[in-house]
């Protein structure tokens, strides 16, 4: 294996710990965890060297919730760091909460989540596990759902767990203390959702949990188990969230989210909008790079009379390439070249055949409606109205503009949505 020092380098790279977050739940920070005095930061630094000294590969889990198909870079963020695990020769395990899904994860959560069923949460695991595959080997990654463990619990076993933890510490968390000041839903089993996540660290008796700083409260419930089981407490290493391409949280309820099925193209375009400040954020915790070349990128970043968007055009090609392949980074680079920069149309462009009973004055809208283009017609009107909409590289504002019976027809919706309308 690599030498120590040169793991912990790259294992503690990008972490960020609750004791480094202003404002980050009090319980949080004062529950045992920093030994002596110690920061969360060196108390697990200390603990993984501990560990690595005994010469054999980790036990290293990320546990998640399937709550969508939609999966973007953000959420791979921990996957990124087991994924480096992985490299250094240490046992990955994947967990699916298929059991925690069913309650949600209420984690700086301003309201109650919506509840799964087990099915769907399921259904969902199973495509989180193939997307999860892009970055891990899975040949050599554990899959497990803790339904295997948290569906055996008897009642009793649950009173039992229960009585480990204060009510006070739970009461006390941040999210749930601000839901009940300003009057809000606070249900009970949401206070069981740490117990949970806190009994599947006990029960794949792991080394190292890996997850968002705003898991804290959830891992340190797993230490707390364990140590109370006879096992030795895990080490915790989480990781910052990421911004999306407008600087807020990265979400696809705001629309700045980098999607992982997101087209070549698509993903490639995204990370060019991404605010030139959080170029290294991304370089850390969203691409699989060496240390040493993320420490080149970000040098290369702070010199002066480099163009940021050098840097970034780097970056997206790296994440295509990730995700999609080498020949569709490629490609990706060349098309925003082609349609953002120099804004020509691209090559190769996909050619659609008029849906059946357009003619000559059909609007626009019915026709690109018709043929699912656009989701909607209001949706496209706005689209046109905001000058999205170009016809033959010309900029189109009239929402009633429509084919005038030629027989083909080039046109673009938004920056780099290319088709060919042939009669």
């Amino acid at each position: 294996m690599m030498p120590i020092g040169e793991q912990i380098a790259i294992l503690m790279r990008g972490t960020l710990f609750a004791d480094e977050v202003e404002g980050a739940d009090a319980a949080a920070r004062s529950v045992e965890v920093g030994a002596e005095g110690r920061s969360l930061r060196e108390q697990m630094t200390l603990e993984l060297r501990e560990r690595l000294k005994e010469g054999c590969p980790l036990r290293v889990y990320l546990g998640v919730d399937p709550t969508s198909t939609n999966l973007h870079v953000g959420h791979f963020v921990p996957v990124q760091k087991l994924r480096q695990f992985q490299e250094l020769g240490h046992q990955v395990v994947f967990l699916i909460g298929d059991y925690t899904a069913t309650i949600g994860d209420p984690s700086d959560q301003a309201m109650e989540r919506k509840r799964f069923t087990h099915e769907e949460a399921l259904a969902l695991g199973r495509s989180y596990a193939q997307q999860a595959f892009r970055l891990l080997d899975p040949d050599r990654t554990e899959i497990r759902y803790n339904g295997e463990w948290l569906a055996k619990l008897t009642f009793a076993d649950i009173i039992n767990l229960a009585a480990l933890f204060p009510l006070k510490w739970i009461v006390s968390r941040r999210d749930f203390r601000d839901r009940m000041e300003r009057g809000e839903s606070l249900r009970l089993h949401e206070t069981l959702y740490a117990l949970m996540q806190g009994y599947d660290a006990y029960a794949l008796a792991c080394d190292v949990q890996v997850g968002g700083y705003d898991q804290h409260f959830n891992l340190l419930a797993g230490r707390w188990i364990q140590e109370r089981q006879g096992q030795r407490p895990h080490v915790m290493l989480t990781l910052p969230l990421l911004m999306g391409t407008d600087g807020r949280k990265m979400s696809k309820s705001y629309g700045n989210a980098i999607q992982i099925n997101d087209a070549p193209e698509e993903m490639y375009g995204k990370t060019m909008r991404i605010a030139d400040e959080f170029i290294a954020d991304f370089l850390d915790l969203a691409t699989a790079m060496k240390p040493a070349e993320i420490d080149a990128a970000k040098a290369r970043l702070a010199t002066k009379g480099t163009n940021p968007m050098d840097v970034k055009k780097d970056l997206a090609a790296h994440l295509v390439a990730i995700y999609h392949g080498a020949e569709a980074a490629a490609k990706a680079a060349e098309h925003f070249r082609q349609v953002v920069q120099e804004k020509s149309a691209p090559d190769a462009i996909e050619e659609v055949h008029l849906p059946p009973g357009a003619a000559e004055g059909t609007p626009w809208v019915d026709i690109l409606v018709a043929l699912k283009l656009a989701s909607s017609k209001s949706e496209l009107r706005r689209l046109i109205q905001q000058g999205g909409f170009y016809i033959d590289q010309q900029p189109v504002r009239d929402p009633s503009a429509a084919w005038d019976g030629g027989e083909e027809t080039l046109i673009r919706l938004g920056k780099r949505r290319y088709f060919r309308i042939l009669r």
